[in-house]
């Protein structure tokens, strides 16, 4: 029992040698040490993502990747003389462009700079084929519309761009009455650009057979080559309008009516 009692006291003595101070002191260098291997672990792995974007930066542009082989795509709806000569200077311009950057690095900001002169095109998406080839393919607008008359008319797209003077063989459009916008304009304005989008929304059954648009007492009308009209109003839910007429066009019983209201898409009225 003294022999316990002894241990006992030695024990009791050695614990409180350390001390609250001494603890918290070992705490506070145990907390020092792990903050410090925090940071280094934080500064290594900082230091190895700026060297790996370092290395993929000088990496991308070597010569090496870059691209030599070009297709383009989207250019089968330009046809006759003009348009085969339009789809081979796109195909130049975007081949000429292109062979300037690497599979791994596509400016594609460059590209579409490039392609700013060509008012056709509305946009374009390129896919590398690793490491040396690359297909663009370009998204062109479709032809809406004819503005103005004789030489001065211009082309305008289903969205109211304007797409330059009216090439010959182009095929019949519509056409939107007054004097044409300047060659040099981006886009209509306006009353005539809701005709414009009213006019590209036509459904290709009904195309060859619409004249002209105009502005009436309420707002866009359509005239069809048989005389008969569609009040549009405006070109909201064009394409919802265009619907209802062709149901009501369509009906056998529709013989003597002079035009009929697409105001209202889902409540047409025929007028005599």
């Amino acid at each position: 029992m003294a022999g316990s009692g002894s241990a006992g006291k030695a024990r009791s003595g050695r614990t409180s040698g350390v001390g609250p101070a001494g603890a918290a002191t070992t705490i506070r260098g145990r907390v020092a040490r792990r903050r410090r291997l925090r940071f280094l672990i934080l500064a290594l792995m900082v230091l190895l993502l700026g060297l790996a974007i370092a290395w993929f930066v000088w990496l991308r542009d070597l010569p090496v990747f870059e691209i030599r082989e070009v297709q383009v795509t989207g250019l089968e709806t330009l046809s006759g003389e003009d348009g085969e000569a339009e789809a081979s200077e796109l195909t130049e311009t975007v081949t000429t462009s292109l062979e300037g950057m690497t599979t791994v690095h596509v400016r594609q900001g460059d590209l579409e700079e490039a392609l700013e002169p060509y008012p056709r095109v509305a946009g374009v998406e390129v896919e590398t084929d690793f490491p040396n080839g690359a297909t663009a393919r370009l998204e062109l607008r479709e032809d809406g519309a004819v503005v103005g008359e004789e030489d001065e008319a211009v082309l305008v797209a289903t969205d109211g761009t304007v797409l330059g003077p009216v090439p010959d063989g182009v095929e019949t459009l519509p056409l939107i009455p007054g004097k044409a916008p300047p060659t040099d304009s981006t886009s209509l304005g306006g009353p005539r650009l809701s005709q414009a989008i009213v006019l590209g929304s036509v459904p290709t059954e009904i195309r060859p057979f619409v004249v002209e648009s105009r502005m009436g007492e309420k707002g866009i009308e359509v005239e069809l080559s048989n005389g008969l009209v569609l009040v549009f109003g405006d070109d909201s839910k064009a394409g919802a309008k265009w619907k209802a007429a062709t149901t009501v066009i369509a009906d056998p019983e529709l013989v003597s009516a002079r035009y009929i209201d697409l105001t209202v898409p889902w409540r047409p009225a025929v007028g005599p």
